[in-house]
């Protein structure tokens, strides 16, 4: 194609290049998707010429990395495929990809307006993969995907990619049927009060143990679920879920805080926080605190409309935690302004303080300015009475880890509760 016609897509005429191609079965050849990034952003920010003239640029960029043999094409809004015949061997696809990614970087930098993209590309051979030409096509469809999903610049398409796109799709599908079917489950891991030396809350932990893919990490979950636009969902079950079993627990678990994480996605749709004050306020009672943890990270990034949604929360009487602080870019102006109740330092700070001079003052300072603000400061992975002991000294509030107990299910949590006794050297 002319780099200038960019309104035409040319998936049909690159088909039948292909197909010319293997039809000759002495010329070996590759086949380069490549994704430039989301040139509607521009569009959206800056009009439709600003948008054009940059794919303008972008196309322009590479057609000049073309030889007279090789064949451009454009095959969707930000996706181009170049056929490369006579090149099949790694090193040479290598030395192709990394010239497209340097070619894209100055194209970028020729626009008037800003736009910033990392290019991915998606690699498959011939004769390598054979097939037809529609099959190639798919093939370096799959390798792009993995590129974009993985974060590489580029990627050879493989069967183990296909099969993993495959089982991924299965995933998806099973996990959007337990979401419907609410057949989730939420684990319970105890958090402790250093003055009583009691339980005084517990962190809800979402787990599914699907018979088909095992124990699923919850980080996949939220990712998935993410992806398919069901996190809206998940987090209504997530929360109305553990608020309902929180209040079968037995015994001490009466008194018990609850906790339960809000991730960044969720918390910049105010839908999703509407919600979430609507089901405290449904399901919740005056008798138990509920507190949603915000990783540190999430919290930073566009500080000031996030804290007015938190502020929200408060007004509805739930508690904020910041969780995994230490971890993100930490700043101490957004101490002044942070409506939150609660500061849980990482495990990997806790972890090495023992050792490690600088961890050790670092978590002092994190609790004494913590308490300056009038925050409670939360030990999150305790595994040991050596750090119990220091963290009691710099004054933590409270502790959780596996010194007390690992995450569990309702039942078993509702079993410890009514059996609880305060461990062995926990002073």
């Amino acid at each position: 194609m002319q780099a200038r016609d960019l309104n035409k897509t040319d998936t049909l005429a690159l088909e039948q290049e292909l197909e010319r191609l293997m039809k000759g079965n002495d010329t070996p050849f590759s086949l380069l998707m490549v994704d430039v990034g989301d040139t509607g952003q521009i569009f959206v920010r800056s009009g439709a010429a600003a948008s054009r003239k940059v794919l303008l640029n972008i196309a322009e960029s590479l057609q000049s990395f073309c030889r007279t043999q090789d064949r451009l094409c454009r095959i969707g809004d930000d996706v181009f495929c170049i056929l490369l015949p006579g090149v099949h061997k790694k090193g040479h696809i290598a030395l192709a990809a990394e010239k497209i990614i340097r070619l894209h970087s100055a194209a970028n930098g020729k626009s008037d307006v800003v736009f910033h993209s990392v290019v991915r590309i998606g690699v498959v051979s011939f004769p390598q993969e054979g097939g037809d030409a529609a099959s190639l096509i798919h093939k370096a469809g799959i390798a792009l995907d993995s590129a974009k999903k993985t974060g590489s610049p580029y990627v050879p398409y493989s069967p183990a990619l296909a099969q993993s796109l495959i089982d991924q799709w299965h995933l998806k599908e099973d996990l959007a049927e337990a979401i419907a079917d609410k057949a989730l489950e939420i684990y319970y891991q105890p958090k402790f009060d250093m003055a009583s030396r009691r339980p005084c809350g517990a962190e809800a932990l979402l787990r599914w143990p699907s018979e088909k893919h095992g124990q699923v990490s919850p980080k996949i979950i939220v990712s998935l679920a993410s992806e398919m636009g069901l996190m809206h969902e998940l987090t209504g079950f997530v929360f109305t879920t553990s608020l309902l079993q929180a209040a079968e627990w037995p015994g001490i678990g009466k008194q018990l805080g609850l906790s339960v994480n809000l991730e960044a996605t969720s918390m910049q749709q105010q839908e999703t926080l509407d919600m979430v004050a609507k089901i405290f306020s449904i399901w919740g009672n005056s008798e138990r605190d509920l507190t949603v943890e915000i990783t540190e990270g999430a919290l930073v990034a566009d500080s000031d409309s996030n804290f007015e949604r938190l502020r929200q929360l408060r007004l509805a009487g739930i508690g904020i935690s910041i969780d995994d602080f230490g971890t993100g870019y930490s700043s101490l102006s957004y101490f002044r302004t942070i409506p939150a109740t609660e500061l849980k330092i990482d495990r990997s700070f806790i972890a090495n303080m023992l050792e490690s001079d600088r961890d050790r003052h670092l978590v002092e300072a994190i609790i004494w300015l913590a308490h300056r603000f009038g925050l409670k400061v939360v030990a999150e992975g305790v595994q040991s009475t050596a750090e119990i002991k220091l963290l009691t000294e710099f004054k933590c509030d409270v502790f959780q880890g596996y010194y007390f107990s690992e995450a569990l299910p309702q039942k078993e949590f509702c079993r410890w509760l009514a059996r609880y006794k305060a461990p062995k050297g926990f002073l």
